[in-house]
């Protein structure tokens, strides 16, 4: 298994996943799901392809591959433009 804190690699597919603890329910109802995705597409489709997934009442599955290192820095260039970060540095 890989260190949980090592950071994900530009132009890499994984695996991501996660379990409910013991048998509690990570989705309950239908809209449960369809937050889920939502906050996921919104988060990760700047960052990530995503390939497939499967979610389950306890627990889901990604197969994503991180955008590459140009894509990467396009998109945190335009998140933290160099006049923000210069000043959150101060």
């Amino acid at each position: 298994m890989a260190n949980p804190r090592e950071p994900f690699e530009p132009d890499t597919i994984y695996h991501v996943y996660n379990h409910g603890n013991g048998n509690d329910l990570i989705f309950k109802e239908d809209k449960n799901y369809r937050f889920f995705l939502e906050r996921f597409r919104k988060y990760m489709s700047p960052v990530a392809k995503i390939y497939a997934y499967c979610l389950m009442p306890n627990h889901f599955h990604f197969l994503l591959r991180i955008r590459n290192e140009e894509k990467l820095g396009s998109y945190f260039e335009e998140l933290y433009p160099k006049e923000r970060r210069s000043a959150m540095s101060q």
